[in-house]
């Protein structure tokens, strides 16, 4: 696995680096200080699976360094490694096509468990702020500003976008069931199925998704 680390801080740098080496075997680490220098490793065609990124920083930001490098390496990840949780910071980066969005007193083995996550196409977001994004994904203001990537609908069928639209306004299973007249055991196998086709881990970053890619 092949991981580009930019952080301008030496020492969280090197803390990092070494908390992934020490739990991800034969991992590559690739470090940059700033978010050009990050973008020239990729464009000189050094093509990371996975980017650490900080936002801020100096010469180039975290989330102007991500939209760069998503035009010209779009299968990379990105995932966002900050101190910020404002919601600005928030919705820049996943409109700038970032994967993941973590908090820095993150520990190690749970990034790893983030970075294996989104290396299978799923979303995480820091369970700390995620149902805070959550409601600011829900606002109208917010889905307006997000530039959506794909209109990918994901194999959904028609019962389960009902189900998904539902989850993103935050009805709980027995809401649902009695709103689409289903039994809970009906609505729980159809919200298994949404989130292994979303490949998402649960149903709060199933409705960040879904917003985000125009599904509800």
């Amino acid at each position: 696995m092949k991981i580009l680390l930019v952080e301008d801080y030496q020492h969280t740098r090197k803390t990092t680096a070494y908390g992934l080496k020490s739990n991800i075997k034969d991992a590559e680490i690739f470090e940059s200080d700033n978010g050009l220098a990050a973008v020239n490793f990729v464009k000189s065609g050094n093509i990371p699976d996975i980017i650490l990124m900080d936002i801020s920083m100096p010469v180039m930001n975290g989330i102007d360094a991500a939209r760069e490098i998503k035009s010209v390496a779009p299968e990379t990840k990105i995932i966002m490694l900050t101190s910020f949780s404002e919601e600005k910071q928030v919705i820049a980066s996943f409109s700038s096509g970032a994967n993941a969005y973590c908090l820095k007193n993150i520990k190690p083995q749970e990034l790893v468990n983030v970075i294996n996550s989104v290396l299978t196409g799923a979303m995480w977001i820091d369970p700390a702020i995620a149902q805070y994004i959550l409601q600011l994904f829900q606002s109208d203001t917010i889905k307006d500003t997000i530039k959506l990537q794909t209109n990918n609908d994901f194999d959904l069928t028609a019962r389960e976008k009902d189900i998904l639209k539902l989850v993103a306004s935050g009805k709980s299973n027995k809401e649902i069931a009695d709103e689409l007249v289903l039994s809970i055991h009906t609505v729980k196998n159809h919200l298994k199925n949404i989130l292994q086709k979303l490949c998402v881990e649960d149903r709060t970053q199933a409705a960040i998704l879904a917003i985000k890619e125009n599904l509800v």
